[in-house]
């Protein structure tokens, strides 16, 4: 096959593999790690690019790094044909082929790794890379390819992804035994009226709602410490006899008798399914991508442990 493309300088594997780098690490700079060499050679490689297809690919000046349309063509073929070589070597040489799972890292740690061993064992020739991401940032990367699935919560929107839906999140109150009287038997109410409550910093859904759960029952909460994770309440809880709602899975967290839980009545409105996502289009690009779906989705409708 003649390919007269080929024939022009300019275009190369190494060129379109730190062309990516670029592009994902946001500039030139944060791609080089603020190593001027490899700066210097990022840019030349990048310049090179733009003269071999007559096209700007990335606009940057002062304030500004954006993808132009050409650049982000260029993107999908680059990351579409790199990870099909990537692929096909790995197999060859006998290696797992490493596929990338993004979720929140409370639903990694207490959902997803309990629940991982039937899939490990399923599928021996997949290495699964853990990536703790914002649903935002797990949207965007199953979609430029960087991600193969993502684990959030509600419904995903539909088009270019498919979707399976797992376990609904359940929230339940956590509260430090020793913040508790002995022998006395408490409602959340009176729970959050008396004891310090570890909360998610900023807005959120789950914010809002214990918010108006609290109004609607005149509980006037007692804010002991803002986080930016459910992993730092649940450690909040573990050190510093503070109350937190949580996920039921973060029972995972705690030693036996270390904490009494809660149930919420009213705070339904959080309950919502978790969905397995994955990009229609890297399905194609890694036709794998079904079977392993399925895997996963089995293995996460097991109780862990």
């Amino acid at each position: 096959m003649r390919v007269p493309l080929l024939a022009r300088s300019g275009l190369s594997l190494d060129r379109l593999a730190s062309f990516l780098e670029v592009v994902e690490g946001g500039g030139l700079a944060a791609a080089a790690r603020g190593d001027p060499v490899r700066q210097s050679q990022l840019s030349r490689q990048l310049k090179e690019l733009e003269e071999f297809f007559g096209c700007t690919l990335i606009e940057r000046r002062r304030g500004l790094f954006r993808t132009t349309a050409a650049g982000q063509e260029l993107c999908a073929i680059a990351r579409t044909m790199l990870t099909r070589l990537q692929d096909l070597e790995r197999r060859c040489a006998g290696v797992p082929a490493e596929l990338h799972l993004g979720a929140g890292e409370s639903v990694l740690v207490w959902f997803l790794l309990p629940r991982l061993r039937a899939f490990l064992a399923s599928e021996p020739n997949v290495l699964l890379t853990l990536h703790n991401l914002r649903s935002e940032e797990i949207l965007r990367r199953l979609r430029d390819g960087r991600l193969d699935f993502g684990i959030f919560r509600g419904v995903p929107p539909q088009g270019a992804l498919r979707s399976a839906a797992l376990k609904p999140v359940d929230h339940t109150l956590f509260v430090a035994r020793s913040a508790l009287p002995q022998r006395r038997s408490l409602s959340p109410e009176a729970v959050l009226a008396r004891v310090p409550l570890a909360l998610l910093e900023g807005s959120s859904d789950l914010s809002q709602a214990v918010a108006d759960w609290a109004e609607t029952r005149g509980v006037s909460l007692r804010p002991g410490l803002r986080c930016t994770s459910l992993l730092q309440a649940s450690e909040a809880v573990k050190h510093l006899g503070m109350a937190a709602i949580l996920p039921t899975w973060a029972e995972l967290a705690f030693a036996p008798g270390e904490v009494t839980t809660l149930g919420l009545p009213g705070i339904q409105s959080l309950r919502a399914p978790l969905h397995l996502v994955w990009s229609k289009r890297q399905g194609v690009v890694r036709s794998f991508l079904a079977q392993v779906a399925k895997a996963l989705c089995t293995s996460l409708a097991g109780e862990g442990g």
